[in-house]
């Protein structure tokens, strides 16, 4: 039976239920509401998939790298003046979605089947994820049952991943990676996103992500993340409506451009993007550790200085926050604040520890090689040495019996030098 216009519920009809509900909605919450409504049909059930591409050399789940995926079959057909439709199917099912880009390359042959190598997007996908097919306006070509020993089906990197931080998200099946197991029946969380191409996935919200080694392995290659898109209460509440950027100019659509062409709009937001991306991963975070090994180079001067005045005449004090040292502000760069300074007068002191050689051997080459090449020779020692006061175990060995001083270059495996002095004596 027709709607009939502003029906409602009538009363000669015994109140039966409305043949469309969506005339109804729109009937008494006025024009647009069912399709507004209908947007939460189904709500806490709708889901999103992706289908597992590689794990990076950090451990995340990354989607940045072409994907090659196995086909069963391949085959060309006509359709209309001069256009063919490539079918293509699929060894396992695979998510792959209508307007992702794939490659075909190693198909041989004929110059119009060489022709059908290149790039596409994906015109139909069948439900169950093992049959797409792909469109070439190109030229006009039919083989059924065509070789694919060579062929190459490759999935090209997707940019406009949205995977975000605290998605619920699922395994459409067991899978083990690196030793770590993701259970179908188990809701993980997204964590690390970039929100482009790459993420973590993490037992507990907001907890730390699931450890996997980079360039790791998966027992299954054909799994998907499946994301629970279902919408909350607390989802409507936070939402925001949009600011409307274009309020000058009425009458002009592209005034929001600023004076710049629509291909140096994108350029300039891909490159504020991508800005964006690069120094999110170098400034200070409240939801990761921000530890770095990084070399800190610097050109000019570095001071210490003791910015309160705190550290007195003693060694007193020198192990407190505000001993000298670098600081960032009032804030001391480094972690440890032990500094062995102490202030003297309006100068800073501190007492080297003394660097001593548990051996030290001089070589004569004669007895290495039965010749004189190799023997050490002590030439130009002057008589310049200083009274020295101490006594060792061996009398003829006290301080006083060295008449001579001989300065030596011990230099380490980083070529770093330190001059030591070789007491002698004549006799």
């Amino acid at each position: 039976m027709p709607v009939i216009n502003n029906q409602g519920y009538r009363r000669d009809l015994n109140l039966e239920e409305t043949p469309d509900d969506g005339a109804a909605f729109d009937n008494l919450a006025g024009a647009g509401a069912a399709a507004d409504i209908r947007l939460l049909q189904n709500n806490l059930r709708n889901t999103s998939k992706v289908g597992f591409n590689t794990v990076d050399a950090q451990g995340f789940f990354s989607f940045a790298s072409d994907r090659r995926i196995g086909i069963s079959s391949l085959f060309s057909s006509q359709q209309g003046t001069g256009n063919s439709v490539i079918t293509i199917n699929l060894t396992e099912p695979y998510e792959v979605k209508v307007g992702y880009l794939v490659e075909l390359k190693g198909i041989t042959g004929v110059s119009s089947a060489v022709s059908l190598n290149g790039q596409y997007t994906v015109q139909t996908v069948t439900p169950d994820s093992t049959q797409l097919t792909l469109t070439n306006e190109l030229i006009n070509y039919t083989e059924f049952g065509m070789n694919i020993s060579s062929v190459q089906f490759i999935l090209k990197p997707q940019n406009i991943f949205t995977f975000t931080d605290g998605d619920l998200v699922g395994v459409s099946t067991n899978v083990t990676i690196d030793g770590k197991t993701f259970d179908q029946d188990t809701t993980y969380y997204v964590t690390d996103s970039n929100a482009v191409n790459r993420f973590k996935l993490s037992g507990t919200s907001g907890g730390s992500a699931i450890s996997i080694g980079g360039n790791s392995t998966a027992s299954n290659n054909n799994f998907s993340f499946v994301r629970n898109d279902a919408v909350q209460q607390q989802n409507l509440i936070n939402y925001i409506e949009p600011d409307y950027q274009d309020t000058d100019n009425e009458g002009d659509d592209f005034s929001f451009l600023e004076g710049l062409t629509i291909n140096e709009s994108f350029d300039s937001a891909q490159t504020n993007t991508e800005s964006a991306e690069y120094f999110t991963g170098k400034k200070y975070r409240g939801d990761q550790e921000v530890s770095v090994s990084d070399e800190i180079k610097f050109e000019g001067n570095v001071v210490l200085n003791d910015p309160a005045n705190h550290i007195t005449n003693s060694t007193e004090g020198v192990d407190s926050q505000y001993a000298p040292g670098i600081y960032i502000g009032d804030t001391r760069a480094f972690s440890s604040d032990n500094n062995p300074w102490s202030k003297v007068g309006t100068e800073l002191n501190t007492s080297s520890e003394e660097v001593s050689i548990s051996e030290l051997a001089f070589l004569d080459g004669s007895i290495l090689n039965n010749s004189q090449d190799g023997s050490m020779v002590i030439e130009g020692i002057a008589s310049d040495v200083s009274t020295v006061s101490g006594q060792s175990a061996d009398s003829s060995l006290s301080g006083g019996n060295f008449t001579h001083k001989l300065p030596i270059k011990v230099q380490d495996e980083n070529g770093n030098q330190e001059t030591y002095y070789l007491l002698l004596s004549d006799t």
